[in-house]
């Protein structure tokens, strides 16, 4: 049952990028750009969850017997880059595709080592990021259609209104996170 309140925690009520910010810049680029590459997606998923286990692995079984946890975000970086490195330029010289991409999967690869106190946790919080991240790419891309449904270009008037719309996320967010840890409120 823990398992599952973590999933959903990481997933919805603390949403990884609405809450932590993490790739809130780079989601309505990588939403719009990159939403018909698959093979983007894939090589995320599995750079991000591979790379949270040896970084875990690495952590538990090295830095914390020797009292250096402070590593961590190295260590995080030295596996992140070999592996992603490796399976870009797999990617690429079997597709002809780039499918390079650094700050979002890092930064997920560090939350999941950073917040979690066993290796199933860094998996569950690892795949609940990425689903957070996903379950945001239909509203940026449902709402650049809206907005751009009458031939306007992506300018800085409509980065201001989609900032706007995910601070509306945010807040609903937040107060459903609320009202769902302390049920005495609404009555």
């Amino acid at each position: 049952m823990i398992y599952l309140h973590t999933f959903l925690y990481y997933t919805f009520f603390s949403s990884v990028v609405l809450i932590y910010g993490i790739g809130l810049n780079k989601i309505a680029e990588i939403g719009i750009v990159k939403f018909k590459e698959t093979i983007f997606y894939v090589k995320c998923a599995f750079t991000i969850i591979s790379s949270s286990v040896i970084s875990w692995l690495i952590t538990y079984y090295l830095l914390v017997p020797l009292k250096i946890t402070e590593l961590f975000p190295l260590v995080c970086f030295i596996v992140y880059a070999c592996i992603s490195t490796f399976l870009g330029s797999i990617v690429r010289l079997t597709t002809g595709r780039i499918t390079s991409e650094f700050a979002v999967s890092y930064l997920v690869v560090l939350l999941s080592i950073a917040e979690s106190s066993s290796l199933l946790f860094t998996l569950f919080i690892c795949l609940s990021s990425l689903l957070s991240m996903l379950i945001i790419i239909p509203f940026s891309l449902t709402f650049r259609r809206r907005v751009c449904s009458n031939g306007r270009l992506l300018d800085e008037k409509y980065y201001s209104l989609y900032f706007m719309f995910l601070a509306v996320l945010i807040l609903i967010l937040s107060v459903w996170d609320i009202i769902w840890l302390n049920p005495g409120v609404i009555q």
